[in-house]
């Protein structure tokens, strides 16, 4: 019963900000831009200090490596002891990369779905995220409701082709995926570095860096595990709840487009985002910053 009950608070949820899908217009650049901005600066779980060496220029599609070094020089040793940090780290054995690979989530794995949920809920940033779509029509004022559509747009499975459901937004965003042998999302920075630190990530030279104040847009191509993909961009620095309330914000505000954005100290980027329907529901496709 509860199970059917989470299920008809999604599909609350989730039609309900569908009908109010015609309110997009009425969110403006300006307002997005403010709303960002804001967001960055009260990002009090940002991770500080990281230290980048960024070493040479490259380009799109050359596999040429123009870095020898790590891209990380040093991250603070307390950097993933924050509440939504560790949140988020508890997840990352809850995926298979291989996205043709079915995902069964298990109760232990909803059991950390949920703290993970809480955790950035509970942050000012998302919490102010919240407030501006609901203002706007684009979420439901109650927290429940959220949450729940939360869940479904970025933990639902979904297939990606070849008829497995083996993906989902958080993990395409997050964690990255391999499809055979090309690379799929990816635009997460903790695990980025911790793929580094493990000998997983070859850093080949970065196209563009966007510095946004504490954090920083970092696009360049690259090689995981021996796999390229001739461009991706992750941000540096920021807390899993900023990203996700940026990227959500968009999703609905701006999907399928790009999302104008400023960062703390007011330089101009913006957030791309890609829905993805599936089995009757609207899913996170993708979504990465960008310039």
């Amino acid at each position: 019963m509860k199970f059917l009950a989470l299920l008809t608070v999604c599909a609350i949820g989730a039609l309900q900000i569908d009908a109010y899908a015609v309110e997009r217009a009425t969110v403006t650049d300006a307002e997005l831009q403010a709303l960002s901005q804001q967001l960055h600066i009260d990002d009090v779980n940002a991770v500080q200090g990281i230290v980048l060496n960024m070493q040479s220029t490259t380009t799109s599609g050359s596999t040429t490596d123009k870095a020898p070094l790590p891209l990380f020089t040093s991250v603070p040793a307390d950097a993933f002891s924050g509440p939504t940090i560790s949140a988020l780290l508890a997840l990352f054995d809850n995926y298979d990369e291989n996205c043709k690979v079915t995902e069964v989530i298990t109760a232990a794995e909803q059991t950390e779905n949920d703290a993970f949920l809480d955790a950035i809920l509970a942050t000012n940033v998302f919490q102010q995220a919240h407030e501006f779509l609901v203002s706007k029509g684009l979420a439901d004022a109650d927290i429940a409701v959220f949450k729940e559509y939360l869940r479904l747009i970025w933990m639902g499975q979904y297939n990606r082709g070849g008829g497995i459901e083996g993906s989902s937004g958080l993990e395409h965003v997050f964690l990255g995926e391999k499809n055979g042998n090309s690379i799929s999302g990816y635009h997460g920075w903790i695990k980025y570095y911790r793929d580094e630190l493990a000998g997983k990530i070859n850093y080949l030279g970065y196209m563009t860096k966007i510095d946004l104040g504490v954090s920083s847009v970092v696009e360049m191509p690259m090689s995981w595990d021996g796999i390229y993909k001739s461009i991706s961009s992750i941000s540096v620095s920021g807390s899993p709840e900023i990203e996700l309330a940026l990227a959500t914000v968009c999703f609905l505000a701006r999907p399928n487009a790009k999302c104008p954005l400023l960062g703390a100290d007011g330089t101009p980027y913006a957030y791309q985002t890609y829905t993805l329907a599936y089995n009757g529901n609207t899913y996170v496709g993708s979504a990465y910053p960008t310039y």
